[in-house]
């Protein structure tokens, strides 16, 4: 674009976050009353979004003051009222805040209530702002956006579309939620009859430990624990055998799920999660017989 140069020598990062700043770092030179938004904000605020939209490319950028919308190639543009509540950074870069963004998010369609996200994707979405823990190892790390402060800027932002979908969603949300996959894991559970699993719940057994389940359902003592990528490692495989241990000793029936274990894998199939959950209570129950 007009304005913008590079060395003859210089070389983009091949993609991802780290190519998305570059590039805006140039836009926003001579695009002064612009900020990264929707898509974009999401990938640089860290948002919980799905791979699949974390590409980076077309770059979202919205231009603030009277004007056209940014028209560049790789780039979309848009132009809004962003007052400056709503003008947050990222490093060096102007990116539009996280409730804000959220409220795009859920705005973003592809026809006629065709949302680019699902309902449960927008309350992984709030989740992830509102993410703050009593217990474990994260207790008392602030959230990104605190729940009060969420419902303060809803109610600023009460006029534009996609924020009845967010008080929707914010009514579904939970603190102490670590991952996307955590929170498909309650909802589907919810959507199966099981509304009774909480999150940032601590069994403690003394002299053994502490155990912090991903889902806990106190009145049936069921644990849910939700493994990701990470799992894969020793360390972690160690921690998690310590878990369970402390799990097994307090009297509580583990279960561990996986992604696929989440979803259905047909529509009007009920997931696999509901199953195990289900296989946990007889074996509770046939014990206590």
């Amino acid at each position: 674009m007009t304005g913008v140069w590079a060395a003859r020598d210089h070389r983009l990062p091949e993609s991802g976050t780290p190519r998305v700043r570059e590039i805006l770092r140039a836009l926003q030179q001579v695009l002064p009353d612009t900020a990264a938004s929707h898509l974009t904000a999401g990938l640089l605020l860290g948002l919980r979004m799905p791979r699949s939209l974390r590409v980076g490319i077309p770059i979202h950028v919205t231009r603030w003051a009277p004007g056209r919308a940014p028209r560049l190639a790789g780039v979309q543009g848009h132009v809004a009222q962003v007052p400056p509540a709503d003008r947050w950074t990222s490093g060096t870069l102007r990116v539009i805040g996280p409730v804000r963004t959220v409220v795009d998010l859920a705005a973003m369609s592809t026809g006629p209530s065709r949302y680019v996200f699902g309902d449960d994707w927008v309350v992984a979405l709030v989740d992830g702002m509102i993410n703050e823990h009593r217990t474990g190892i994260r207790a008392g790390m602030p959230p990104m956006r605190s729940l009060e402060l969420v419902r303060e800027d809803l109610a600023r932002m009460a006029t534009l579309r996609g924020v009845a979908r967010v008080r929707m969603s914010l009514e579904r949300a939970q603190p102490g939620v670590d991952s996307a996959l955590e929170t498909h894991a309650r909802l589907a559970l919810a959507r199966h009859g099981f509304t009774e699993f909480v999150t940032d719940h601590e069994i403690r057994v003394p002299g053994a430990g502490s155990a912090y389940p991903d889902l806990a359902d106190r009145r049936r003592r069921i644990s849910v624990q939700v493994e990701g990528p990470h799992h894969d490692g020793k360390d972690q495989r160690v921690r998690d055998i310590t878990r369970l241990r402390i799990t097994e000793a307090a009297g509580w029936k583990e279960v561990r799920v996986s992604g696929r274990d989440i979803f259905a894998q047909r529509p009007g199939n009920r997931p696999h999660i509901v199953k195990l959950v289900l296989d946990a209570l007889h074996q509770r129950l046939d014990r206590s017989a």
